[in-house]
């Protein structure tokens, strides 16, 4: 996509004075990218409306803007007007690796809308433009699980896995998909990967463990992960339930 490089010559041409309305436009695209950047959803939304309402972009820096709000409305948890978005930028022609996150970002969105279908379609169609992209494929496991169709979801997330060696969250995905096929050890073994990839955030995969111990009847080692779980995160709503079923909270 060319709005990067367009953009950059509307910065230098602005230094001179005031910027006309088309150069207006192109800078307010890459301050909605730079708002995206550093995480200021609201900033970034802000910015590419006022770009898209100049109607002074060429098609295919308005697909990229486009697609930058729907990022940021995506993490504004405007899932509808996301997918809208999406959905333009997708019709106006984003190319190559920038539309399999597009795609990616689409079926996020309609995940959580509930779209399972059309999100496992959205995650198929990023795949086949980067099949290395770990994320799309992850989450497509996640859709394929939330629908009951594991053997697919393990499949998935063993793909991205086998991609992301470090990557502790295909795993800890993989472990819970085989907790639901009564894989235990299976499961218990790859939240023990993800804990060792991720000291630094060890709640989510303790817990799992702690699950997986009971599948296997470890009651001792099934406390010893939840009281660990505890001590680190003990208002988590939830793991409330397991935390007063193991005497650790009342």
């Amino acid at each position: 996509m060319g709005f990067v490089r367009i953009g950059v010559i509307a910065l230098v041409v602005g230094l001179a004075g005031p910027l006309p309305a088309v150069a207006q436009g192109m800078e307010d695209g890459m301050k909605a990218f730079s708002a995206l950047s550093t995480g200021n959803w609201s900033l970034a939304q802000f910015y590419a409306t006022r770009a898209l309402e100049s109607h002074t972009l060429k098609l295919g820096d308005e697909a990229g803007v486009f697609a930058y709000r729907g990022e940021a409305r995506r993490h504004l948890n405007d899932f509808a007007g996301a997918v809208v978005d999406y959905t333009e930028a997708i019709d106006r022609g984003v190319s190559g690796a920038f539309a399999a996150r597009v795609f990616n970002g689409r079926g996020i969105a309609l995940f959580a809308q509930e779209e399972l279908d059309l999100a496992v379609a959205d995650y198929t169609q990023a795949i086949k433009l980067d099949p290395k992209f770990v994320e799309a494929l992850d989450n497509r496991g996640v859709v394929y699980m939330a629908g009951g169709e594991l053997r697919r979801a393990i499949d998935d997330f063993t793909a991205a896995a086998a991609l992301a060696p470090t990557n502790p969250i295909p795993l800890n995905n993989r472990g819970r998909a085989y907790l639901e096929v009564q894989f235990c050890e299976e499961a218990y073994q790859d939240f023990t990967a993800a804990l060792d990839l991720n000291p630094a955030d060890p709640v989510t995969p303790l817990f799992n463990r702690g699950i997986a111990a009971e599948c296997l009847n470890r009651a001792d080692d099934a406390f010893d992960d939840f009281a660990a779980a505890f001590d680190l995160a003990p208002d988590e709503p939830n793991y409330r339930e397991k935390f007063q079923e193991y005497g650790l909270r009342p």
